[in-house]
């Protein structure tokens, strides 16, 4: 294989996660995941980054997302 070709992506699991929008801390810390993570509505496993973010889409095009009240997110999970 040549230096300049794609490369496959990498082998493992994704995690296509659908979660819900918190309003920002009052405090003014703004959205600190470690502390005050958002609720998830679903979790989908996929084999490939491709099939991952295929059901994104899918999943971006739901009314709540196109609404700003949930959230899409594309996670790799390693082996």
């Amino acid at each position: 294989m040549f230096w300049w070709r794609r490369r496959k992506s990498a082998a493992g699991k994704w995690i296509v996660v659908v979660s819900r929008v918190r309003p920002l801390d009052p405090n003014g810390g703004g959205r600190d995941e470690l502390r005050w993570p958002e609720q998830r509505d679903a979790e989908h496993t996929t084999e490939s980054r491709d099939a991952a973010d295929s059901l994104a889409g899918r999943l971006t095009a739901a009314d709540g997302v196109q609404q700003g009240q949930h959230r899409v997110k594309v996670l790799f999970t390693g082996h």
